[in-house]
């Protein structure tokens, strides 16, 4: 008896959703073989291209599509597109995954500099009260 063992090749791909004219898409982890409405293994976000706000448009769930891709997920070509906008890139063999940076965090990072004294020059002491009597 011979057991053959099926291989699961999982794609990242949309989902298609909404009504006529009025599109709306989530971006899934699929089996390459299912439909493109069939079951999902995981959602990974949506695309709305109907919203007028950019950075609206796409909602990704970053870390759980980098497992994916680091698991062997390929992305379809439009969900490729989406994120390299996003700024999540397959990384290059033997390179560790990283986040993209956020605005937010740089700003966070640049705005609180830590204090810094000339090592030259020693910290000025701390002034004394002086006692009044009224």
């Amino acid at each position: 008896m011979v057991l053959i063992r099926s291989v699961r090749v999982v794609r990242i791909r949309m989902k298609s959703f909404g009504r006529r004219h009025r599109p709306f898409f989530r971006i899934c982890a699929m089996d390459a073989r299912s439909p493109r409405d069939g079951r999902a293994i995981e959602e990974l976000g949506h695309y709305d291209p109907m919203v007028r706000n950019p950075e609206a448009r796409t909602v990704l769930n970053a870390s759980r599509i980098r497992y994916w891709l680091s698991v062997g997920a390929q992305p379809s070509e439009k969900v490729q597109v989406l994120l390299n906008k996003a700024g999540i890139k397959k990384p290059a063999p033997g390179e560790p995954w990283q986040l993209p940076e956020t605005p937010a965090a740089t700003a966070t990072a640049t705005s609180t500099p830590a204090p810094t004294t000339a090592p030259d020059q020693a910290p000025a002491p701390a002034p004394t009260e002086t006692p009044t009597t009224s």
